[in-house]
């Protein structure tokens, strides 16, 4: 549940790291929800845009999502407010693909006041998303393939719940702007319909998209709070950020939805894990225990 106390801690916790409050705003589906928009919300989850150039630490250019070191007193801060509230703030960096840092202002309001925090306001949280899907189109060298259509279909969902509380109360700026882009998600989704997902069930195989090279064999585990995944291939539908403590230490992750951006593609690389992700159906084909091969190199999982 997104709370006043919890947006107040979070932008005490920011401005400890020196991060001022002109310099980020909740955004995505939290967003909505303060904003008074009836749409499906991840429960545990908040995503905040932060100017890259305010954020403390070094971070590569390509890095997607912003934490403290771990084990800093900043990361354990971080946890103490995740423990507290029950939410990960999931931090991103501003500009990013297309999205200006400048027109946080436009884009956003304060909640409830000036001594509140910034939210993304509706019409632009839809916004949004025709930018990311526009860059990665037209100007990424991997275009969607970075993404997956699960991701699009339900963007889809979302920007017509949106268009339809908007014109209950008569708030034409986002409904005009959902009529925009909701054609452009729908093309998003048809870039995927002639890509056929590799699937074998006299083989027990499937194929994705790789993010972390490497080959290794395991039993199966699917998600289950507190579960040891030490050694194990973690078969996952995708992976939140309050997951990353139990699965950093999997021989493998597998997962049915995500792109190259997703958490489990971050966790890969930052842990060295061999990870293939975009399955569509790994959590439905394999069960706990049964043993599977993970080939990270040329993209399959199956069953041995």
């Amino acid at each position: 549940m997104l709370t006043s106390q919890m947006l107040v801690d979070l932008r005490t916790l920011l401005e400890g790291w020196g991060i001022k409050a002109d310099d980020w705003y909740v955004t995505g589906e939290a967003a909505m929800v303060l904003s008074d928009y009836p749409v499906d919300y991840r429960e545990g989850q908040m995503d905040v845009l932060v100017c890259r150039s305010s954020w403390p630490w070094d971070r590569e250019e390509e890095q997607v999502s912003l934490f403290p070191d771990k084990g800093t007193v900043e990361d354990q801060q971080l946890q103490e407010f995740v423990s507290k509230h029950g939410v990960t703030p999931d931090f991103h960096p501003l500009p990013h693909v297309g999205i200006l840092a400048e027109d946080r202002f436009e884009q956003s309001y304060w909640l409830p006041d000036e001594n509140g925090v910034r939210v993304l306001k509706p019409w632009a949280g839809v916004y949004h998303r025709k930018l990311i899907i526009n860059f990665y189109l037209h100007e990424h060298p991997k275009g969607l393939e970075v993404f997956d259509q699960a991701k699009f279909i339900r963007w889809k969902k979302f920007i017509e719940q949106i268009r339809e509380h908007a014109i209950s109360v008569k708030d034409e700026k986002t409904s005009t702007m959902c009529d925009e882009v909701i054609p452009i998600v729908q093309q998003a989704i048809s870039y995927f319909n002639d890509k056929k997902s590799y699937s074998k069930e006299t083989k027990g195989a499937v194929k994705g998209i790789i993010v972390y090279e490497g080959k290794t064999i395991g039993p199966v585990q699917h998600w289950q709070e507190g579960v040891d995944f030490i050694g194990k291939v973690a078969v996952l539908t995708h992976m939140l950020p309050s997951q990353v403590t139990f699965i950093k230490d999997a021989a493998a992750i597998v997962t049915d939805q995500g792109g190259l951006l997703s958490h489990a593609a971050t966790v890969a690389r930052e842990y060295k894990i061999p990870t293939i992700i975009g399955t569509q159906n790994a959590t439905s084909l394999y069960k706990d225990g049964e043993m599977v091969e993970v080939d990270a190199k040329a993209g399959w999982v199956r069953r041995l």
